[in-house]
C-alpha cells in the first residue's frame, strides 16, 4: 500500500517481528517513582519495539532499556502506552539514537517492492 491509501496510519520504518527477547527496563512511573524491572519483548524492530510492563509509564517519556541477552543497554523514548493485560502495560517504544544491531535479528526494509507473482 501506498502513502496515500494509508491516510491516517503511520507508516512502519522497518518489519516488526514478534518474539519474546528478555529485557531489563529502567525508568519513573507516572508518580515519579523509580522502577527496575524484568520482562519480555512483545515484537521488535530495528527502531525499537513493544513490551509488557507493569510500571505506568507516559509517552514521550524516556526509559533504559537492556538487552539480557548481550547485556547492552539504549536509552529510548515511550511512543505509545496501550492497554493493560495480564496486569502489565502494553508499552511501545523507539531508540533514542540509532541501534541497528540491537537485537542481533537482520530486519528487510519496509519500503522494498515485493515481486507480484498473480496469476494472469
Amino acid at each position: 500500500m501506498n502513502a496515500q491509501i494509508r491516510t491516517g496510519r503511520q507508516l512502519r520504518r522497518s518489519a516488526r517481528l514478534v518474539l519474546s527477547i528478555r529485557v531489563h527496563v529502567f525508568g519513573r512511573d507516572t508518580f515519579l517513582e523509580s522502577f527496575d524491572e524484568f520482562t519480555h519483548m512483545l515484537c521488535v524492530s530495528t527502531h525499537g519495539g513493544a513490551l509488557a510492563l507493569a510500571a505506568k509509564v507516559r509517552k514521550d517519556q524516556t526509559i533504559l532499556v537492556v538487552n539480557q541477552t548481550t547485556r547492552e543497554e539504549r536509552e529510548c523514548r515511550v511512543v505509545h502506552v496501550g492497554s493493560m493485560r495480564g496486569g502489565k502495560w502494553t508499552v511501545g517504544f523507539e531508540f533514542v539514537e540509532p541501534a541497528d544491531n540491537f537485537w542481533k535479528i537482520y530486519f528487510p526494509a519496509c519500503n522494498v517492492k515485493q515481486p507480484s507473482y498473480a496469476r494472469r
